[in-house]
């Protein structure tokens, strides 16, 4: 059950197209996430929409810019830091909150929210529950991540006990549990939440269209990274310990002797670089890969950097729904994965894909083969992919989050039954069989 902070009915429906949404968030610009990305793209779906937005998030380690020199962000969203962060050892540009109330709860009683949007569960989002119970509106939460995973513990400063990672979960389910409404970006974070007593909605991350591109403009790119005609796999993403690279890297290695010529681009950059320029030299693959280290977002989309790839390969068995996935089938690239947590659910094997056992070195160098050696069957699992990313299209996801809000401002205790969400055509679209 669902332990609401309190709300307020003082906003009418008639505000419904012009709604003020605070957004609490502990990951946002300049550190890069599938969290931070989810917001990013849910929060221009709503300013284009109309509706009053203000991002609150932690500092950074550098400066972080205001909205008018962020140019991914929709120019009528204002931004607020929250006061007293410190940096968290190991993550670039990732800074730990202490909630400091006052300065937030003086802007936000200036700013008036109908609503307020968290998407984490550490210090700014307890500021944000907190402040939704001090000024008595309803709350939305996003479950992003299994923190109670042996790999993302693997980051925190303490023993990756198995009672450590089962606090987490209690953790993680406690905090959500204080939110009117919970938001599972897929059915397999919906049964995670349920297992813990929680009840959710399911709305996808969501995902804009990728720009355009002629075909003698994707082969300036990728010449200018010295790729030619050859068959290029592509890793976009954190390079961190939880995404399992190694797996990719010692299935290339595996098919390089039938495919001399083809390369892998890793686009990304993360704690574990070291570790895996290490392991590059260990199989000695160092001419065969392009690392382009971290890429401004907005400079990612606007070259049309994934159009480096033919193929996009992950052997991370954390995702819920990974929005690095999401951002590849809308450049058209389909995809390899495991068949682990919420990557079944959006790569259908030989739709728009193709899934290998967790882990599986073997089965993924057999998929990688077979995608480079048959440029048709890559082509139609690549029109898979796009079909896919435009089910999965932030449009959709803005008027489903904006239905949530509305319902949510009208009552809080009937917000996830409103919107019918086990039948729900998105709810359907987003099931698949491994």
């Amino acid at each position: 059950m669902h332990i609401a902070l309190g709300f307020s009915r003082r906003a009418t429906l008639h505000r419904r197209f012009s709604m003020r949404v605070a957004v609490f968030t502990d990951s946002f610009l300049p550190y890069i996430c599938g969290a931070t990305f989810a917001a990013l793209n849910q929060i221009n779906a709503l300013a284009a929409k109309g509706h009053e937005v203000r991002i609150y998030c932690p500092g950074s380690t550098h400066d972080r810019p205001h909205t008018s020199e962020t140019p991914e962000l929709h120019e009528s969203v204002s931004l607020r830091t929250v006061p007293f962060s410190l940096p968290w050892g190991g993550q670039p540009n990732l800074n730990v909150v202490f909630p400091v109330m006052f300065p937030t709860l003086r802007d936000l009683r200036k700013f008036k929210p109908d609503l307020i949007h968290v998407h984490t569960e550490w210090g700014t989002g307890w500021a944000g529950l907190i402040s939704a119970w001090r000024l008595k509106v309803p709350t939305v939460g996003t479950f992003h991540t299994f923190w109670d995973d042996p790999r993302y513990v693997h980051h925190f400063p303490w023993p990756n006990w198995r009672i450590i990672q089962r606090a987490m979960g209690r953790y993680s389910a406690a905090f959500y549990s204080r939110c009117s409404v919970t938001v599972a970006p897929s059915p397999s974070v919906q049964r995670h939440l349920q297992e813990r007593g929680l009840e959710s909605v399911i709305v996808s991350n969501g995902m804009p269209a990728a720009p355009e591109m002629s075909p003698g403009e994707v082969t300036a790119l990728r010449q200018s990274y010295g790729i030619g005609d050859e068959p290029v796999l592509l890793y976009l993403g954190r390079v961190s310990y939880e995404k399992s690279l190694p797996v990719c890297l010692e299935a290339f290695k595996k098919i390089r002797p039938q495919h001399p010529k083809a390369k892998f681009v890793m686009i990304g950059d993360g704690p574990e670089m070291a570790i895996i320029r290490a392991k590059i030299r260990e199989l000695g693959l160092e001419d065969a890969m392009v690392l382009t280290g971290a890429v401004d977002h907005a400079e990612l989309i606007a070259r049309g950097l994934p159009r480096l790839g033919d193929v996009f390969v992950t052997a991370s068995e954390t995702e819920n729904q990974p929005v690095s996935i999401l951002e590849g089938m809308s450049f058209g690239l389909p995809t390899l994965g495991p068949r682990a947590r919420g990557i079944p659910e959006l790569v259908g094997h030989n739709e728009n894909g193709l899934l290998f056992d967790p882990g599986s070195v073997d089965q993924l160098a057999a998929h990688m083969d077979r995608l480079l050696a048959q440029p048709a069957d890559r082509n139609r699992l690549a029109r898979g992919a796009l079909a896919t990313a435009h089910q999965h299209g932030i449009v959709r996801t803005g008027e489903r989050l904006e239905a949530l809000y509305t319902a949510c401002i009208r009552d809080p205790a009937t917000a996830r039954a409103s919107l019918d969400n086990p039948a729900s055509g998105e709810a359907t679209a987003l099931q698949r069989s491994s």
